[in-house]
């Protein structure tokens, strides 16, 4: 008997068994083509890449890589093996080392290796699509569990490769949407029962834990890589919203003393806090306590201008393309019926082009309707149709609640104001657009804003008011031209079409805050709750300075 042999007989039972545990095979190439097929086709891109760069090496250097006989593939690529075996003791790790879910992280985890090449933008671009085929395969599951440890291997290849070339020049709208969709299925299995779904409660743990790794690795993505990356959101825990409180019983009932109860109501039994213990809390702060600013209300339900929105339906899901595609449609349908506005004005309005937008329009653009999600029409469309719904529903609040008030009137209506009514003729367009050119002046008269002042508001939120503008009887894009100082139409097409702060160099971004400022001010409106916080953490306001990387920048 062999020293090694003996050693091994003479050792303790658990040494033995931790010295002999079996090797795990690793996902061949077969079965990554039946259980993984976007990843398989990935995987195949490599492949060939590697090929085609042994091709062309010199005939005096030994290129000769391995190939699998079943799929023809490579399978070793940038020096990374794909066969070697899996190590058969995962420690006090939860997840197995059999596991499909080891198995399938340990494969990602190599795929990601065998991207990089030294081009950090050629890497970014292989680790999206590596990373975006495993999210395909894994939403392909119809088993929570089997979904949930196959979500685990992805997030613990994401972390253990650090993914820094997608972090430093990857496109930030794909790699938020990707991130989103990894968050959100995890959050749609932490808000069920564990045990239910088959999972064990040490493997959940595990999962959060891996969770919290990745979002706070994505929170400092502009801290480790510099202040042209951008950081990233994971919320993969669902927090429900605080219930609102019940409304008080009436106060005759109680015997309760008025003043008493009047301040309890608005907060002043005791100091102010940052949880929604008080009514001024709970409502979003839209009574202006004492000591704290007045909120302009219309501000903060624009939810659509917020970073990060997303269509949702009623459900809670996003919003596909399909669905935004048939509600844009039906929108264009309406407006041309009853003449309030034309398919032309409409793609103006959402600040994209005629073939972007017919390219969105066309369903057979796209094999998979979620690649849609790429063309600026959706969610240029999605928040247009966000809009209308708001302004629609603001409309019928504010009949409703002048609804009484009209009918009083209408009763109290003499004969000889009938009369007059009969013979005055409803306002022509003429009149319309002599009244919007009347607004322009009275705006821009308001002296209290210099020309200089400050922006504090994002290049997004501008957009926004300019868009709403337009909305007004009488108001067009000819007329807000001249109302900017008589800025070059090009200009303001740039702006409208811009994305979050490209177009801060825009003479349009100036001259159209200076404006709204003007408006804000004539009208008497209290500035918004965001614009707020924006003066408190950038009191010098948002940069229009284009720097040297020939990249628009914000100032903090």
């Amino acid at each position: 008997m062999s020293s090694a042999a003996a050693a091994t007989t003479s050792a303790p039972p658990a040494a033995a068994a931790a010295k002999t545990a079996p090797e795990v095979p690793p996902i061949s190439l077969s079965t990554l083509k039946v259980r993984y097929p976007n990843l398989f086709q990935t995987y195949c891109n490599l492949s060939s890449r590697q090929l085609e760069t042994d091709d062309l090496m010199p005939d005096n250097m030994d290129t000769t890589t391995p190939i699998d006989a079943a799929t023809g593939l490579a399978t070793k690529i940038m020096f990374v093996d794909f066969t070697e075996t899996l190590d058969g003791d995962n420690g006090n790790c939860p997840v197995k080392a059999d596991s499909d879910g080891n198995k399938f992280g340990t494969f990602l985890l190599k795929l990601l290796a065998a991207s990089e090449s030294g081009s950090v933008g050629g890497d970014a671009c292989r680790f999206f699509d590596a990373l975006y085929a495993a999210y395909q395969d894994i939403t392909a599951f119809t088993s929570t569990a089997s979904k949930f440890e196959h979500l685990i291997g992805w997030i613990m290849a994401v972390c253990r490769n650090g993914i820094g070339a997608l972090l430093e020049r990857g496109d930030p709208d794909r790699n938020r949407l990707l991130f989103k969709y990894i968050a959100e299925e995890f959050k749609k299995i932490f808000k069920q029962d564990a045990a239910a779904l088959g999972i064990d409660s040490g493997l959940h743990q595990f999962a959060v834990t891996w969770c919290g790794h990745l979002q706070t690795m994505l929170r400092n993505v502009k801290k480790e890589y510099g202040e042209y990356a951008e950081n990233y959101t994971f919320n993969y825990i669902y927090k429900p919203r605080p219930k609102k409180a019940a409304p008080a019983p009436p106060v005759a009932s109680l015997g309760v003393n008025v003043a008493a109860a009047a301040a309890a109501a608005v907060g002043k039994a005791g100091p102010p806090s940052p949880s929604p213990t008080s009514v001024a809390h709970a409502s979003g702060m839209k009574q202006g306590g004492t000591g704290q600013p007045k909120i302009a209300e219309d501000e903060d339900d624009k939810a659509w201008e917020e970073e990060g929105w997303v269509p949702r339906t009623k459900a809670g899901k996003q919003k596909s393309p399909n669905v935004i595609r048939g509600e844009l449609q039906r929108y264009i349908d309406k407006c041309k019926a009853n003449r309030t506005s034309t398919q032309t004005a409409i793609i103006e309005k959402m600040g994209v082009n005629n073939n972007t937008y017919r390219r969105f329009m066309n369903p057979k653009t796209y094999k998979d309707q979620w690649s849609a999600l790429q063309n600026g029409t959706y969610w240029a469309a999605a928040k247009l149709l966000e809009e209308v719904k708001y302004t629609e529903e603001n409309a019928k609040k504010k009949s409703s609640s002048a609804g009484g008030s009209a009918k009083r009137k209408a009763a109290a209506t003499t004969s000889s104001s009938t009369t007059g009514a009969a013979t005055a003729a409803p306002a022509s367009k003429k009149s319309k657009k002599d009244q919007a050119i009347e607004l322009v002046n009275r705006i821009n008269a308001v002296e209290d804003v210099s020309d200089d002042c400050a922006i504090y508001d994002s290049c997004p939120v501008v957009v926004a008011k300019i868009k709403e503008f337009l909305n007004r009887d009488g108001v067009t894009k000819a007329l807000l031209l001249k109302a900017f100082g008589d800025i070059n139409s090009n200009s303001l097409g740039r702006f409208l079409s811009g994305k979050q702060q490209d177009q801060c160099g825009n003479i349009t971004y100036k001259k159209a805050y200076v404006f709204f400022e003007k408006l804000r001010i004539m009208e008497g409106k209290a500035k918004s709750k965001k614009r707020l916080s924006n003066e408190a953490q950038n009191p010098q306001g948002y940069s229009t300075v284009k720097d040297r990387g020939c990249r628009w920048v914000v100032s903090f």
